[in-house]
């Protein structure tokens, strides 16, 4: 029994092999055939691409929509139709403007423990300043407003200004602590560290969201709150398990990047609509409007070529998808995670692009030497490759496969 699952949630218990599973997701995120161009907006609704590192976003959504140009994204987010602010997991994501409650208000951490648990990685410095998690993110509240009067900046001159401006209204035994050497970062102080941490909960209380940029570097800018948090939690949760599903809080947690306690009060907006299933000897959950597409999903498309970051590819249960140990810690990297090359919903190569100039060059190797893939899988992959070409607005260099 997977720990966190509640009991009793439909009648009937559904029986779904690992096959289906894949099918069901594919199709639910487009995978299997992409939308037109008019639908970018729909789409990125569905999947809320992670945009990190810049341009990943774009490149999921060009898997989604036909004949999409990274112009054709910054376009739309350029005219406000689209949005990119920190989401799931704190790292930036890119949905629509008119979603925007869904994707923050639908996180956003409650009380001191929910908001330590998503600022996990702060709380270690937290406890050693006796600083409380609210508080910092109400103090961090307030600077970066104060930073961002009329004007965008970078993260790191972001994070600078505001904590510089925290100091001296923090207890006088806080402050040399707050000025000390950060151990999170060469070169900052240990605020500047723990204002970063804090920025994405000022992203999900609508506070904050990216701007244009400074050469490469995002600008991040304020923003105004927007819609009701109950109804958002439950519309994250439907459109997560719409894109994800069978699943379970805790699959929920991972995925969002917040404490099990909360994924299960998320989950809790959405009771009555789910129906469990079990894929194997594994419970886990779907809305039951999904249950004839999980049934009988659709065919996997023969070869597709997903980035690195994909939404597809954002599962917390990545054994179902690659089950192989080794594989997985291929592409589920610290960094420099490749990209996959799916053949009938399996993953059977990695990819890695290379810009040269005004040519892209794309590098496949499969991942198992002994059983390369076929020749008519080429000419699908030289499609693929064309699409991300495209995307980029590059020429395309001749495929190379180790």
């Amino acid at each position: 029994m997977i720990r966190g699952v509640p009991r009793g949630y439909g009648r009937g218990v559904l029986r779904v092999g690992r096959e289906q599973v894949l099918r069901f997701r594919l199709a639910r995120q487009g995978l299997g055939k992409p939308a037109a161009a008019g639908e970018l907006v729909t789409v990125a609704g569905r999947c809320c691409p992670q945009n990190s590192p810049p341009g990943a976003a774009g490149l999921a959504l060009s898997a989604r929509v036909r004949d999409l140009t990274g112009a054709a994204v910054a376009a739309e987010l350029e005219g406000g139709t689209l949005v990119q602010a920190f989401g799931p997991r704190g790292a930036p994501h890119v949905y629509p403007a008119r979603d925007a409650a869904v994707f923050t208000r639908g996180l956003l951490p409650e009380g001191e423990e929910e908001l330590r648990e998503f600022l996990r990685g702060a709380v270690p410095a937290l406890d050693g300043l006796d600083l409380p998690a609210r508080e910092l993110v109400r103090l961090s509240a307030e600077a970066v407003a104060e930073a961002l009067d009329g004007t965008e900046l970078t993260k790191d001159d972001l994070g600078r200004a505001a904590a510089r401006r925290i100091t001296d209204r923090l207890p006088a035994g806080t402050r040399a602590g707050w000025r000390g050497r950060s151990p999170y970062a060469g070169g900052q102080f240990l605020g500047e560290s723990l204002v970063r941490f804090a920025l994405p909960v000022l992203s999900l209380r609508g506070l904050l969201r990216h701007g244009g940029t400074r050469g490469r570097s995002p600008l991040l800018r304020g923003a105004s709150p927007a819609g009701d948090g109950e109804g958002a939690r439950a519309e994250l949760v439907r459109r997560y398990l719409r894109a994800l599903g069978p699943s379970t809080p805790e699959d929920l947690a991972g995925w969002a990047g917040v404490g099990e306690a909360q994924a299960r009060r998320m989950w809790e907006t959405v009771r009555d609509d789910l129906a469990e299933v079990r894929a194997g000897d594994v419970p886990a959950w779907v809305l039951r409007e999904c249950l004839p597409d999980l049934e009988s999903p659709p065919r996997a498309p023969r070869v597709r070529m997903l980035a690195p970051h994909d939404p597809y590819l954002q599962v917390r249960d990545r054994a179902l998808l690659v089950p192989d140990a080794g594989l997985r810690k291929r592409i589920w990297r610290a960094s420099g995670n490749p990209g996959v090359v799916l053949v009938a919903g399996e993953v059977r190569a990695l990819w890695r692009p290379k810009k040269t100039g005004r040519r892209l060059a794309v590098t496949v190797e499969p991942v198992e030497p002994a059983a390369p893939l076929r020749p008519a899988d080429h000419s699908a992959l030289e499609a693929e490759t064309t699409r991300l070409a495209h995307h980029r607005s590059l020429a395309l260099a001749p495929l190379t496969f180790l």
